[in-house]
């Protein structure tokens, strides 16, 4: 590429135009006129040669399959990293915004209260102006008929099918005890997504009834199939899906980042409303998107939860670390934030228009006169590249792109001080002065971020590093421990003979043998929500009411319980069973604060196995149905012990038992007999029973 030729280009542009998109308004994209493609369509077609996009689909099928992939999880907590950084260079790209949430430098519970009403008046004013324009004539603003509602509806299947998966890993066992409480009001809410028990009001199973009616259905998302059979080619809509899925892969370092994407995702959306008028115009089935709308709302559904989660957590951090950790974890809640409200369109992307805009800009201004020119880029002359006539057309200005950034060593992606291309536009290049000084740090910035960006504006503006935040288990054997447990499950051979329920007596229990079974247990199902397709079976919806069971919730409810459930302050679940346990045993013991402080005092192989194995619930399913079912035979024994519990604490295990035989009896009842998933279920219980008894003092 000859200096001489972009100089020209450059020197020739009009710099109204260049300094219009430059220092214009901060939304860039125009707005969408009814001779236009539709905005899903513009995307698709500028990020068509994405090579972001396999990567993303190639983790999004690697998340669904965690522990067939764990090596995936250095690549996933790097890329999320990326993303935190992204968001925020992506925010700051438009300079200060009294609107954004980055405004509020200091945190205040009034500050927040104020901000998520200005949200909520903002997306309101929005839809009243969209309502006029309608009202006035205009056309729909996200599809032009049913055929095209069809291909919308579709295009989104990534994104809605994984609907909750960014509260998938909340509320663990395996997290600190102290947040207990603001985690299991962020669980409810995951809950609430997954139909609270009912198949039919699960949200991901909603969107693929969805797509069945309209004739566009899709393969599962956990298999290989959806990602080989799928037709979007929108890098924006897979970033959307796996920002959901990777935000929630490590709780105990970044929990203030998921209470930050939950407090935005739960906010309601313009394209929500938009899509329920729609969508019912077309006469298609709006009821996913107007479940959105009432169950989100911001009197006692999920926006008013999601304010007060961050409200109570940062109470929490303040009485436990003092003001300046409750303004860091303010920090990380803003980032979370950010990641919801901005992933879709990344600052590359950004980057990208204004880059655009800026060759536009000069190709108008100089059209013509590079037609001596001999020099070719991607096979084209540039004269014909800066047509203006052709660079008006979206796939043309894809492929300038896509030929300019493969231009070595005019672009070095990532690392715009190598790229030739930059060196001349500065001092002492033959171009200097061609581009304005804002002009060339678009182009820098966007050569340097044709790679995921690092974690550096992240680890700058929080203070946080992004490694680990906590401490990490360590189990005395890991593997071996794993691997004697999948021996023990083989060898449990009589898998025919009718199950005996468990029988002993309380007053017999060594509870220090108890302690560590009891505190481990309660994860043996929790690793089955996280994927939230994998509720979308009656099975799956039985373990999301076992849970909530344990969890101390009330029984399911005919609607939501919404905010006041959260209200509550007579919940008692598997924990404070287990602490009570403790406290009546060693009055003078400190309680526990996290799992390890468990296992560290009673040491117990097996409690440390279930932890490993209640991570592999594709391969152990019904292994670990079956072991809970033996535990929930032990919580109807404690349950009848004053020893172990006081009355209160008896009365709340006997609630919780009931609602998890019921449930469990769901889970029973689909099995075949003498089919693998009853077989599977008898070792596991067999197994469980014998750990148990080993108990008896």
């Amino acid at each position: 590429m000859e200096p001489v030729v972009l100089a020209s280009t450059a020197l020739m542009a009009g710099s109204f135009v260049t300094w219009r998109y430059l220092n214009g308004s901060k939304k860039i994209t125009q707005k969408i006129q009814p001779t236009e493609p539709y905005m899903y369509e513009r995307k698709a077609k500028l990020e068509l040669e994405d090579e972001f996009c396999e990567q993303y689909k190639s983790l999004y099928y690697k998340l669904h399959n965690l522990e067939h992939n764990s090596d995936a999880l250095p690549e996933a907590r790097k890329l999320l990293l990326s993303f935190f950084s992204d968001v925020l260079q992506s925010e700051r790209l438009g300079g200060e915004d009294p609107a954004s949430i980055l405004a509020i430098t200091e945190y205040t519970e009034k500050a927040l209260e104020d901000f998520v009403h200005a949200q909520l008046e903002s997306v309101t004013t929005e839809y009243r102006e969209y309502l006029a324009r309608r009202k006035n004539g205009s056309p729909r603003e996200l599809f032009q008929d049913a055929t095209d509602a069809r291909k919308w509806l579709a295009h989104k299947a990534p994104h809605k099918l994984v609907d909750g998966a960014w509260l998938g890993h909340v509320h663990r066992v395996t997290s600190p005890f102290e947040y207990r409480r603001v985690t299991k009001a962020a669980w409810q809410v995951l809950s609430e997504e997954l139909g609270d028990g009912d198949l039919s009001r699960c949200h991901a199973y909603v969107f693929e009834r969805l797509l069945e009616k309209v004739g566009r259905p899709v393969p599962e998302p956990t298999t290989l199939e959806f990602i080989e059979q799928t037709t979007v080619t929108d890098a924006g809509i897979w970033r959307s899906a796996l920002a959901q899925m990777l935000i929630s892969l490590f709780p105990e370092d970044f929990l203030p980042e998921i209470l930050g994407f939950n407090l935005h995702f739960e906010m309601l959306t313009l394209e929500t409303l938009q899509a329920s008028k729609e969508l019912r115009e077309v006469k298609l089935d709006p009821y996913y998107f107007t479940l959105h709308i009432t169950i989100d709302n911001a009197d006692t559904g999920h926006t008013a939860m999601a304010s007060q989660i961050v409200a109570d957590y940062l109470r929490l951090v303040t009485e436990r670390h003092g003001p300046a950790a409750t303004q860091q974890a303010w920090k990380r809640i803003q980032v979370g934030f950010l990641v919801s409200q901005n992933i879709h369109s990344s600052y590359n992307d950004k980057l990208t228009e204004r880059l655009i805009n800026i060759f536009m800009a000069k190709a108008i201004a100089s059209n013509r006169i590079h037609d001596h020119c001999t020099m070719k880029l991607g096979g084209e002359s540039l004269s014909k590249w800066l047509d203006p006539t052709l660079f008006h057309r979206l796939d043309w200005q894809a492929k300038f792109l896509t030929c300019l950034k493969n231009a070595k060593p005019w672009v070095h992606k990532g690392n715009s001080g190598k790229s030739r291309l930059v060196r001349q536009l500065v001092w002492g290049g033959s171009m200097f002065g061609a581009f304005t000084d804002r002009e060339v740090v678009v182009v820098k910035d966007w050569i340097d971020t044709l790679v995921p960006i690092g974690p550096e504006a992240y680890q700058n503006f929080t203070g946080n590093d992004g490694t680990v935040d906590s401490p990490k288990p360590t189990y005395s054997k890991g593997a071996e421990l794993y691997a004697e447990f999948s021996r023990s499950v083989d060898d449990v051979l009589d898998t025919s003979i009718p199950l005996e329920p468990l029988a002993l007596e309380p007053a017999n229990i060594n509870v220090d043998k108890l302690l560590p079974l009891w505190f481990a247990q309660a994860n043996l199902l929790e690793y089955m929500v996280s994927v939230p397709w994998n509720v979308a079976s009656d099975v799956g919806c039985a373990i999301v009411r076992i849970l909530r069971a344990q969890y101390g919730f009330l029984p399911e409810p005919l609607g939501v319980d919404g905010l006041d459930e959260m209200k509550r302050d007579d919940s008692t679940d598997l924990i404070d069973i287990g602490n009570e346990i403790l406290s009546r045993h060693d009055p003078g013991c400190a309680l526990p604060s996290r799992i390890e402080d468990v296992l560290q005092r009673w040491p117990s192989p097996f409690a440390e196995t279930m932890l490993m194995a209640a991570k592999r619930p594709q391969d152990l399913g019904w292994v670990l149905i079956g072991m809970a079912q033996a535990f929930v035979e032990l919580h109807s024994i404690i349950a009848s012990s004053p020893v172990l519990l006081s009355g209160v604490k008896r009365e709340a295990l006997e609630s919780i038992t009931t609602r998890e035989q019921q449930s469990m009896k769901t889970c029973m009842d689909a099995i075949s007999s003498g089919s693998r998933e009853d077989v599977d279920f008898r070792r596991g219980y067999q197994l469980a029973k014998k750990q148990i008894l080993s108990c008896v003092a």
